[in-house]
């Protein structure tokens, strides 16, 4: 989803079909060049933190962020891949998703970065691989992020228990309240469930309409009180 931008000037360096020969050997090249950076940072990944969220660049070393590995890595560089063209690693990527990931955990997440990482990533793999394990994958998620959303306003609390549905921390922010509309509303068009829609969009609703008179929003609002 989000992360998507992040490949977006890889794939414009590849449509050449407007430029003069040296504009597209120049092109090719960067494109070339990012190629292989991303090919490094995912092989520093599978030599010394395979099968964990992250590598620590200095130390080389694994990190779960929630001491429990949700496979962020290869979730959220799957598209990156298929847009790529390397059809070796995504196959790798999906094989190790699909054989580790699982959201029945006992921790608690922040809703936000969950959300722009895991569901987005889950959602952008199913559009553009097909397999609908990425979207059971996607669908469970979405449930288990749900309760954030229970608030007096409707507007989310920053943070969720992935098996109990506990939240807590009632200070939010525009960013963590609003975007979420991207991710949840493709849940709910790929799923044809409505819920994940509605509850992202009153969210958004909500906060709009605690707008300034100048039609400004608070830095930081309280999703209980508003």
């Amino acid at each position: 989803m989000r992360h998507l931008l992040t490949v977006f000037a890889f794939l414009v360096l590849l449509n050449t079909t407007s430029c003069t020969p040296p504009i597209v050997q120049h092109r090719a090249a960067i494109a070339d060049s990012v190629r292989a950076e991303f090919l490094h940072a995912w092989n520093g990944y599978k030599q010394y933190a395979w099968g964990h969220d992250a590598l620590k660049p200095t130390s080389k070393k694994p990190r779960d962020w929630y001491g429990t590995s949700l496979c962020m890595t290869p979730v959220d560089a799957y598209d990156v891949m298929i847009l790529m063209g390397l059809s070796k690693e995504a196959a790798e990527a999906k094989q190790l998703i699909f054989d580790s990931l699982s959201f029945n955990k006992n921790i608690e997440v922040q809703s936000f970065e969950i959300t722009i990482r895991l569901l987005g990533g889950l959602l952008s793999a199913y559009q553009l691989d097909g397999d609908k394990r990425f979207l059971t994958l996607a669908d469970d998620l979405g449930k288990r992020l749900l309760p954030v959303f229970n608030s007096p306003t409707g507007m989310p609390y920053r943070y969720v228990h992935l098996q109990t549905g506990k939240t807590r921390d009632s200070l939010n922010n525009p960013a963590e309240i609003g975007t979420a509309l991207l991710e949840f509303g493709t849940l709910s068009k790929l799923t044809g469930n409505p819920i994940y829609y509605e509850k992202a969009k009153n969210a958004l609703v909500q906060l709009y309409n605690r707008r300034s008179k100048i039609g400004l929003v608070g830095s930081v609002i309280n999703v209980e009180t508003g």
